[in-house]
């Protein structure tokens, strides 16, 4: 196996590891203040936002709430494109996606340069409301919102098309197993490294079979608790204000994006893995998924799993004061804690009756963890 250090021999694999290694941009406030008045003609408040990779900052002006988004230059603009041409094509169908805003000059991506340091920089409405990551219990109502939310979201993105869709991405399931063997070595615990070695060896084993049935499109990628806005309604109920980030948008496996989602529930979950099911049922009651996809959702959970956790080791070994990541690493190991803890056939099962399928029962005489 080589190190993270080493030369790899895909170009794909080195554009992920490229991309997967590089710290958040530098920008101070200043500089961002500077930004909004320049380009937008905005003054206000700014506060910092979370992320693992960009830079973003709340900006609270007199003509209202916006996001300032910052990347790093290096990334290809025809992507950003496809993702501001997304919230365009989502709001158009009624869905609660951010708007963009135009700068004073017309454009919606700007390419900048901060002290030699070449950023892209666009501006989003802010939705007000607030993310339920903090949340240790989600209800099975909420379990099921983020479910339907993500079929409803397939659903608008199935006729999507977009140059910007065809990207290297170290969040595309399709890759992670590459992505798995080049990082584990930044994981200094042998026990920790055996045990996501061995969980996605068979993950890599269950979904080898089905990958050629597996359906493509455009997705979102990142339908979690920390991506989509809540607030609570006059009877302190839960509701959804909207999705935002649409930083991981691509082509992809189709049951791609539910993974993702059921990967996140896990850390809600309580230990107890199947309470993520009311997601799965609401998602196959609004977007029906083939029995192939029902059957790759939970090795491509606990892939996702595996990629969050050594994603976030390796971001904290190039850019040690990321607090947003540093912050994520707890709930990322219990994920992959919850989802390695029942055996992988009993899953299956569950999965396929959540789904409304017909199970074998001689298949749960597999019980291999």
């Amino acid at each position: 196996m080589s190190s993270p250090q080493q030369k790899t021999a895909s170009p794909a694999l080195d554009t992920l590891i490229q991309r997967s290694a590089l710290p958040s941009p530098a920008l101070s406030e200043a500089q961002a203040h500077a930004l909004l008045q320049t380009h937008y003609g905005l003054d206000g408040d700014l506060s910092a936002l979370g992320s693992q990779q960009d830079l973003n900052f709340r900006v609270d002006a007199p003509q209202g709430r916006f996001v300032l988004k910052a990347c790093h230059g290096s990334y290809a603009q025809v992507e950003l494109q496809a993702q501001h041409a997304a919230l365009v094509y989502l709001r158009e169908q009624g869905l609660p996606v951010p708007a963009v805003q135009a700068a004073q000059s017309g454009e919606t991506l700007l390419a900048v340069d901060i002290d030699g340091q070449p950023l892209r920089v666009r501006l989003l409405d802010y939705i007000d409301g607030q993310p339920v990551t903090r949340l240790k219990h989600l209800p099975p109502r909420l379990m099921a919102e983020l479910g339907r939310l993500c079929a409803r979201l397939d659903k608008a993105l199935v006729d999507f098309d977009h140059p910007g869709l065809e990207r290297t991405l170290q969040w595309d399931p399709r890759h992670a197993q590459a992505l798995i063997a080049h990082l584990l070595p930044v994981l200094q615990d042998a026990a920790q490294r055996a045990r996501i070695e061995q969980a996605t060896r068979l993950a890599s084993e269950r979904l080898a079979p089905l990958a050629d049935q597996l359906p493509t499109q455009a997705v979102h990628l990142d339908i979690t608790d920390d991506n989509t806005v809540w607030a609570r309604d006059e009877q302190r109920q839960w509701q959804l204000q909207g999705v935002i980030d649409f930083g991981d948008l691509s082509r992809t496996w189709r049951i791609a994006d539910l993974s993702v989602t059921c990967a996140a529930l896990l850390h809600h979950a309580e230990g107890d893995p199947l309470r993520i099911l009311p997601a799965v049922s609401a998602y196959q009651a609004l977007n029906p998924l083939t029995e192939a996809e029902l059957r790759a959702l939970w090795p491509l959970v606990l892939n996702r799993a595996a990629v969050l956790v050594l994603s976030s080791a390796q971001q904290l070994a190039v850019d040690p004061d990321n607090h947003y990541t540093r912050d994520n690493v707890a709930h990322e190991w219990e994920i992959f804690d919850t989802a390695t803890a029942v055996p992988f056939a009993l899953m299956e099962a569950a999965i396929l009756q959540a789904a409304g399928l017909p199970v074998d029962a001689a298949e749960l005489t597999d019980c291999a963890p």
